[in-house]
């Protein structure tokens, strides 16, 4: 039996942490628990969940402080994929509310089935999770489609300024705190942004920096 589900077995009161990458995987795992008729609380690690994540089972759950409480602290590094062979392999029953929230965590870590991890398999788990009962059309609109005003505005700002350098190889975006203020994001949504570079033909590498030009973050093109 794997580990995390004999840690669950032993434990009375499981505190789940999570980040908002990977809370889809959390509210899976906590209905699991709630199956075993165990207490379980869900932590978010650092920063927020965006609300547009709301459909979520247990999102009213989550909470910003630890649980003193609890007599074992899980930190979420688990893959959907990786869970759900858990789940496979322990002959635990995937119900609605464990597909929707793996189905929505297979969306996020694949970017809306654009990334190279998009194989067969993780299309076969898709559709076995559907017919398990996933709320897909909605994980979808959501995931794939929906966009914050916060975030089409500082899309806007931050295209506007984007060059192309290294020989048109790279796409360079910026971002400053003015820009932050008048669209009402934050960094993390400029994170997700610079994706939009690796689209561009010739592109293999993005990057964000700031106004004092230092480097956020690096995305480097799968292949």
């Amino acid at each position: 039996m794997n580990k995390i589900i004999e840690t669950i077995e032993s434990a009375k009161h499981i505190e789940l942490v999570a980040t908002q990458e990977n809370i889809s995987v959390a509210t899976a795992l906590y209905t699991y628990i709630l199956t075993q008729h165990k207490k379980v609380s869900l932590v978010l690690k650092e920063g927020y969940v965006e609300s547009k994540y709301s459909f979520l089972p247990w999102f009213e759950k989550i909470k910003s402080t630890p649980t003193p409480s609890a007599d074992c602290s899980i930190v979420i590094k688990l893959s959907a994929l990786e869970l759900y062979n858990i789940f496979k392999s322990n002959a635990i029953k995937i119900n609605n509310k464990m597909a929707t929230s793996l189905y929505s965590a297979l969306l996020v870590e694949s970017e809306g089935f654009k990334t190279t991890k998009v194989d067969g398999t993780l299309f076969a788990v898709c559709s076995e999770l559907i017919a398990f009962g996933a709320d897909y059309k909605v994980a979808t609109e959501v995931i794939v489609h929906q966009l914050s005003l916060s975030e089409l505005r500082l899309k806007s700002l931050m295209l506007k300024e984007m060059k192309l350098v290294d020989s048109a190889t790279t796409s360079q975006f910026s971002v400053s705190d003015l820009m932050l203020q008048e669209s009402g994001a934050d960094i993390e949504i400029a994170k997700r942004v610079i994706k939009e570079g690796l689209r561009l033909p010739y592109v293999t590498k993005t990057t964000l920096i700031n106004e004092k030009l230092e480097l956020i973050l690096k995305i480097e093109k799968e292949i």
